[in-house]
């Protein structure tokens, strides 16, 4: 059996203002925005941070802030694959048993070899309607082959007027360095989830009699769990019981115990996690005071093999539910599931899009080479400072303690003087202690724009 934590562990990073992604690729539609708290990604239009480590030479990354503008990301004026005058996309979709239903294709990418955006496309059968405010339950976008630790960010755009209801386009922007390493591009996602309003219903659940039937906690091997400080849990085993539930999983079993009721549960493997994993979607009901009873967060998983080795029914998994209450206050429970609108999967499956390869669509301009830079007592040298319509970086051949407030030692000027926004970030690379300080651009800008950047108030680049 293992450990689940109900939501998996992201870093959201705030809602953005969908207008500024519409703008971008000439929508016309409302603004939209909401909040994702919980899986990354969520294609809607508020974005959340994954780090991703894919592979182990990145030792430390900070993720900056969404740009405030996205106008001219995709704008003619950009250099974007894609475009019907540029080098076309190609893209390739892997065979899955959901292809049919849902095809997923990448159609322009902008980057500099530090940022990345995208814009991809998504399309459903004739005749199907994609909520604009749906989502992947997982998304994930990797180059194979290249050690990197990066921050994804994706949205889906307002459906522009006249476009069907069965497509939808979305855009994702990455950090990542490119090189040698980097041969291509990998997106996968798996199920499509809308949100569907689940009605209230109150089970036909005796708990009072299911727990006199169960008796006392076998303290079955198999249903332990060992901590580390040497305690053990038991879990009570599963029963035959057979309590249906709106979301498709059952109740086999139930036992009490020290003050906690405890629910064995039963569902398909294919369920909706959201079914009986999720603590606010259902709840007791103490009769004689009208008290709403909420199962604790602590979820417990286990497959049937864990309890017969040689089981062949393995399309359905147990899992456990803690409720805290009185035995007194058993007969009196009511079970009421529902009520309230729920994140649902409404088109199982896994795509898988890749390219080829993933170009550099806008070559940097170095703006200097071997700067000296004094901070904190230490000398250190700027191996190049370079600059493109996305971002700036500045690399070190040696590593440099982000901790100690250099990123904010950093600040850029246009012609006139004023300071050009912007928040600088850190990459290190392990294998040979390089690394570089980064800064990604409000919006996109030409680089001439670029007129001076200072280091602790001393002027190291002017034009």
């Amino acid at each position: 059996m293992m450990e689940h934590n109900t939501e998996k562990l992201l870093s959201a990073i705030g809602d953005v203002d969908a207008a500024y992604l519409e703008e971008a690729l000439d929508f016309d539609a409302a603004n939209a925005g909401r909040k994702r708290a919980a899986r990354f990604p969520k294609l809607s239009a508020a974005c959340v941070a994954v780090l991703v480590i894919l592979g182990v030479s990145v030792t430390a990354f900070a993720v900056s802030r969404l740009p405030l503008s996205w106008r001219d990301i995709f704008s003619p004026e950009q250099t974007v694959i894609g475009d019907d005058d540029e080098v076309s996309v190609v893209s390739q979709q892997q065979p899955t048993a959901a292809a049919e239903e849902l095809h997923i294709r990448v159609e322009k990418v902008i980057s500099d070899e530090r940022t990345l955006y995208l814009l991809y496309s998504v399309k459903a059968n004739e005749g199907a309607v994609l909520d604009q405010k749906g989502q992947f339950a997982e998304l994930d976008l990797y180059f194979p082959g290249q050690m990197m630790s990066g921050a994804y960010v994706s949205s889906f755009l307002p459906r522009k007027e006249g476009v069907p209801e069965n497509e939808l386009e979305g855009v994702v922007y990455a950090n990542w360095q490119p090189d040698s390493s980097a041969n291509g591009l990998v997106m996968t996602f798996a199920n499509w989830q809308e949100k569907r309003w689940f009605d209230h219903e109150k089970i036909d659940f005796n708990v009072a009699e299911m727990v006199e039937n169960a008796g006392e906690n076998a303290k079955l091997p198999q249903c332990q769990q060992r901590f580390r400080n040497g305690t053990v849990r038991y879990y009570w085993q599963p029963g035959d019981a057979d309590v249906q539930l709106p979301c498709g999983a059952s109740i086999c079993n139930a036992g009490w115990e020290d003050g906690v009721l405890q629910l064995v549960m039963k569902e398909p493997l294919g369920s909706d996690e959201w079914s009986a994993s999720w603590e606010t979607n259902w709840y007791f009901l103490d009769t004689r005071t009208d008290t709403v009873i909420y199962p604790k967060t602590h979820c417990h998983f286990g497959q049937p093999s864990d309890f017969d080795p040689e089981a062949t029914d393995t399309e359905w998994r147990y899992f456990w539910r803690d409720v805290a209450v009185d035995k007194e206050a058993l007969p009196y429970l009511e079970l009421h599931w529902g009520g309230k609108e729920i994140t649902t999967t409404v088109l199982p499956g896994k795509w898988k899009v890749t390219l080829d390869e993933t170009p550099v669509t806008v070559q940097s301009e170095v703006l200097a080479e071997d700067v000296p830079l004094t901070y904190g007592g230490e000398e250190l040298t700027a191996e190049r400072i370079e600059c493109s319509k996305l971002s700036m970086a500045v690399y070190f051949a040696d590593y440099v303690d982000s901790t100690t407030g250099i990123l904010s030692a950093f600040r850029v000027f246009d012609a006139d003087g004023a300071p050009i926004p912007c928040d600088w970030s850190f990459i290190a690379e392990q294998t040979d202690g390089s690394c570089m300080v980064w800064a990604r651009f409000d919006e996109p800008m030409e680089p001439e724009r670029i007129c001076k950047l200072t280091f602790n108030g001393e002027t190291v680049f002017a034009r």
